[in-house]
């Protein structure tokens, strides 16, 4: 009997530890595949959740897997470059070993940055704080050349996947215009900012401005990941 429970007892350190193995060498492994994927300058945290991993394995379907990354799109050519990506894959499922797989689910939060959204935006903007975006820029407005300061909510049209200001205020020359005007002339110098293009095809869902930039809440269905 004590021979047997020595047996069993180092048949459970064994496989214990041989899930622990065999789950950080799937981690490290699937890291480097998406930091392909998500063209990221450093490969991001994986942590693949629950226990036993192996049996995970073995069944093609694993239950929660948590992505950490920063800098998505660095090191492409694309002009979305995610400060922050924080996702959590839901059921991950598999008919080829993993070569590809599909997240039933997939939620999580994105940082975009000021810099990153006045790029695509193509005028200069900033946060002014108490949820509110300003931005700088000279036109043309009813035959005379004026240098504006206008600033709004930001607010998001998720069919479009794009981000435009509400509650439109604007100053000239330290006066505020009136409301109507103020929307007249921001729409005149501000076209809707794309979003588009976060990892894994996510949708923004919803935003909110703070001093460190737009935090962004993404989520998806049935999103395909190919190694």
């Amino acid at each position: 009997m004590l021979i047997l429970l020595v047996v069993l007892a180092v048949l459970g350190a064994g496989l214990y530890y041989g899930d622990g193995y065999a789950e950080r060498r799937v981690e490290q492994s699937a890291a480097t595949d998406l930091q392909r994927e998500l063209a990221t300058p450093e490969p991001p945290m994986v942590d693949i959740e629950g226990s036993p991993f192996l049996t995970q394995v073995a069944a093609r379907s694993i239950g929660s897997v948590r992505v950490v990354a920063d800098q998505v799109g660095l090191s492409t050519e694309q002009t979305l470059t995610v400060a922050h990506v924080d996702v959590v894959l839901t059921d991950v499922t598999t008919d080829d070993w993993f070569d590809t797989m599909t997240a039933s689910h997939v939620e999580g939060t994105a940082l975009i940055d000021y810099d990153v959204l006045q790029a695509l935006a193509g005028v200069p903007l900033s946060y002014v704080g108490s949820g509110r975006i300003e931005v700088v820029t000279t036109t043309t407005f009813l035959g005379r050349e004026v240098t504006a300061r206008i600033t709004g909510k930001p607010r998001l049209n998720v069919a479009d996947q794009t981000v435009t200001l509400s509650d439109p205020k604007i100053t000239v020359a330290g006066v505020d215009l009136p409301a109507f005007t103020a929307t007249a002339l921001l729409r005149a110098v501000l076209k809707p900012i794309p979003i588009g293009g976060l990892p894994f095809g996510l949708t923004v869902i919803g935003i909110d401005p703070r001093d460190d930039g737009v935090h962004a809440e993404l989520v998806g269905d049935n999103v395909p990941i190919t190694r």
